[in-house]
């Protein structure tokens, strides 16, 4: 344990916060598999749809993050950032319109395919990592300064 343990101290911060996520998609993922037991596999599903996605979507904010502030890109990183925002939005929408979609036309939310909540759910995670780690950073930095 402590070879990863000092390994995950060496990541950047932005891959430390993926790795996160996919943890939390994992424990969700466990979570929801008593669900399969009462006949309702949607509720799985939907939050591996809205995992997935969660994923790619902040792993596509690191990357064109990185792009835009690349002093040696080309000076179309304004269409880039925009074109993966309108990505984002869509494919948020599509998540939550084929799970709604999935829940109320062709189930319920006892028995459907793809629930709509554990797909809300699953697209929430970013925003709750991402400020607990910024505020854990700050305090350890804060720390660090007192210190010297």
């Amino acid at each position: 344990m402590g070879k990863f343990v000092d390994k995950y101290s060496s990541w950047k911060d932005e891959k430390k916060n993926l790795f996160i996520l996919a943890c939390v998609a994992l424990v969700g993922a466990i979570a929801c598999i008593p669900f399969i037991v009462v006949d309702n596999i949607g509720v799985l599903f939907g939050w591996l749809l809205g995992s997935a996605v969660n994923i790619f979507a902040y792993y596509s904010i690191v990357k064109v993050s990185e792009a835009t502030l690349d002093p040696d890109a080309s000076s179309k990183r304004g269409y880039f950032m925009a074109l993966f925002a309108m990505l984002r939005l869509a494919l948020y929408a599509g998540v939550l319109f084929l799970a709604a979609f999935a829940t109320f036309r062709w189930g319920s939310m006892a028995h459907g395919y793809c629930n709509i909540v554990s797909a809300a759910l699953a697209l929430m995670p970013t925003w709750i990592v991402v400020v607990i780690t910024t505020f854990f950073r700050a305090k350890k930095e804060e720390k660090g300064t007192e210190d010297k």
